[in-house]
C-alpha cells in the first residue's frame, strides 16, 4: 500500500500554515487595523509623544472605514504628509473640501464661499472633553488661588477653598491672563518634566471651571466668573438665603462700566441647599457660555467673539460662606497662525482636500506650517521639476546647502523621499521661498485613530487607555 505523499513531507503543512498566517497578517495590516506609535507632542493632550519623558502613546488605526466613506470633521486621521509621502502623520481633520476655512481669535471658522458670513465651528461634546487642558495637577500642592480685594479669612489648600463670609478668590492673579502653557493637560506624573517651546505663548479666552460647592445657611449667591477681553461672564447660583423665585442665571457685563451685554435665566428651579454638596461646571468655549448643574445643563448663552482674549477665573460668595472642593480649571486649545498670531489665517479648500491641525498648536507642524520648495533640473535627458517639503534650519532640514568640490550645490529630498544631489551647474531653476501648501488630498488619508491602548506605567501612575473621538 502506497503512503500518502504528504506523510513524507510534514514540513509542507508548516510552510503552508506559516504562509497563510503571513498573508492574513498582511491583509489585516493593509486593509483593517494597524498599530501606530506617536513620536511627538503635536496632539497633546489627546495623544502623547514625549522624547523628554520617553512616554509614547500607541494607537489603534482603523484602515477599513475610509474605504466606504469620507473622513468627517474633527476625526483624528492618519495620512501621508503631502510634501513628504514617506512620512506618516496623525492630526485632527478640521477643514473639509468646498469651504473657506479660517483661524481667528483662537477659534475655527467656516463659510461656504467668498462674500458669505463666517460661522464658528463648534466641536461635538466628546471632542471638546478630549481637548480640555487642565491648568493644575489633581493633587495640586502649589497655592494658585488668592483672596481678592476686600476679602479676609478665606482658607486655601490645593484645590479646596473655605470661604468664610463674603468675598472672592482669583486663580493665578499675578499672571495677568490665563495663557496656553505648554505643560497644560499633560498627565500629572510627567507635567514637571516637560520643557516648553517658545512658539505662541498667548492669552487664552476659552475656559472651564468645575468643582463642588457646599453652601452655608446664610449663603445668598455663589458666582463663578470667567472674564474674556472687556467682558465678565458671570454664572450665578442662588443660595439658601436668596429671595424666593431667584433662578440660576448667566450675565455678561462690560468690565469697567458694569453695562449688561446679555443675560439668560434657567427655566429650572435649581437652588443650593445648606450643607449639601452640589457639583457644577461653567465654561466659555467657542463663543458659547454654559452652566452645568450636576449632569444637567441649566442654560447656555451665545456671545460675540472677542478680539483680545485676555482672561481670568474667580469665585465669589455673597452671604455667610461656602466650601469649594475639587476645583479644577481648564483651558481650551488656542488656535493661531504661527507666522502672525494676531492675524487671521484663511484657506480656500477645494473639493477632495482637507486641512489638518494638531491639538497642541504650540508644537505641531501641520497645515499652518507646510511649505514646499522646488528644483528644476535635467534627469535622464528630461527636464523635470521636483517638489519637496521645505524645512529650513531644522535637524531634518530640506534642502541642505553643500559643496561638490569647489562648486556649491544642494541635497534635496522630493515628496516621494528620493534624494537628489544637485551641483549648482545642474540646477536650471529653484524656488526656496517656502510656498504654503496647507492641503491634504483625499487619497493620502489612510485611516482614523480609534483608541489609545499603551503605555501602562504603574511607577508613573499612568494608564493611557481610552477611545478617541
Amino acid at each position: 500500500m502506497k503512503k500518502n505523499r504528504e506523510d513524507k513531507h510534514p514540513w509542507r503543512e508548516n510552510i503552508e500554515a506559516l504562509t497563510m498566517a503571513v498573508a492574513v497578517a498582511l491583509i489585516f495590516k493593509v486593509f483593517l487595523l494597524e498599530i501606530s506609535k506617536i513620536p511627538s507632542g503635536s496632539m497633546q493632550p489627546t495623544l502623547m509623544g514625549s522624547p523628554q519623558t520617553q512616554v509614547f502613546d500607541r494607537i489603534v488605526v482603523d484602515k477599513l472605514s475610509f474605504h466606504y466613506r469620507d473622513p468627517k470633521r474633527f476625526e483624528i486621521v492618519v495620512f501621508k504628509h503631502p510634501l513628504e509621502e514617506s512620512r506618516i502623520m496623525v492630526k485632527r481633520l478640521v477643514g473639509i473640501g468646498g469651504e473657506d476655512f479660517k483661524i481667528q481669535y483662537g477659534d475655527l471658522w467656516t463659510r461656504s464661499g467668498e462674500g458669505e458670513p463666517w460661522r464658528i465651528l463648534r466641536r461635538p461634546e466628546p471632542v471638546r472633553e478630549e481637548m480640555w487642558k487642565s491648568l493644575q495637577p489633581k493633587d495640586a500642592r502649589r497655592l494658585e488661588w488668592r483672596m481678592g480685594a476686600g476679602t479676609s479669612g478665606w482658607h486655601f489648600k490645593g484645590r479646596t477653598i473655605r470661604a468664610v463670609g463674603a468675598g472672592q478668590a482669583l486663580f493665578r492673579p499675578d499672571e495677568g491672563s490665563i495663557r496656553n502653557r505648554y505643560s497644560d493637560g499633560y498627565p500629572d506624573s510627567v507635567r514637571g518634566e516637560i520643557q516648553p517651546t517658545d512658539r505662541g505663548f498667548l492669552p487664552v479666552g476659552d475656559l472651564r471651571l468645575e468643582g463642588e460647592v457646599t453652601p452655608e445657611e446664610g449663603t445668598e449667591t455663589v458666582t463663578l466668573v470667567l472674564s474674556e477681553g472687556d467682558r465678565s461672564c458671570q454664572f450665578i447660583l442662588p443660595g439658601p438665603a436668596s429671595p424666593a423665585g431667584t433662578r440660576a442665571s448667566i450675565r455678561v457685563l462690560r468690565i469697567g462700566t458694569g453695562e449688561e451685554l446679555a443675560s439668560i435665566r434657567s427655566e429650572e428651579d435649581a437652588r443650593l441647599e445648606p450643607g449639601d454638596a452640589q457639583r457644577f461646571a461653567v465654561e466659555n468655549i467657542d463663543d458659547r457660555l454654559t452652566l452645568e448643574w450636576g449632569d444637567d445643563v441649566l442654560c447656555t448663552l451665545d456671545v460675540d467673539p472677542v478680539e483680545k482674549p485676555t482672561s481670568s477665573i474667580r469665585v465669589e460668595v455673597a452671604g455667610s460662606g461656602a466650601l469649594f472642593e475639587d476645583l479644577m480649571p481648564y483651558r481650551d486649545v488656542y488656535y493661531f497662525w504661527p507666522a502672525n498670531p494676531s492675524a487671521p489665517w484663511i484657506v480656500e479648500i477645494p473639493e477632495g482636500h482637507y486641512v489638518m491641525l494638531g491639538d497642541n498648536t504650540r508644537d505641531s507642524a501641520d497645515s499652518r506650517d507646510w511649505r514646499f520648495a522646488t528644483f528644476t533640473f535635467e534627469e535622464d535627458g528630461v527636464r523635470v521639476t521636483k517638489k519637496g517639503n521645505y524645512r529650513p534650519g531644522s535637524s531634518q532640514a530640506n534642502p541642505i546647502a553643500v559643496r561638490f568640490g569647489d562648486e556649491p550645490g544642494w541635497v534635496f529630498r522630493d515628496r516621494f523621499g528620493d534624494l537628489h544631489w544637485l551641483p549648482e551647474s545642474r540646477v536650471e531653476g529653484r524656488s526656496l521661498q517656502g510656498t504654503p501648501a496647507p492641503l491634504v488630498p483625499r487619497e493620502l488619508i489612510t485611516g482614523r485613530a480609534v483608541s489609545v491602548f499603551w503605555p501602562i506605567s504603574i511607577s508613573r501612575r499612568m494608564w493611557r487607555l481610552t477611545w478617541l473621538h
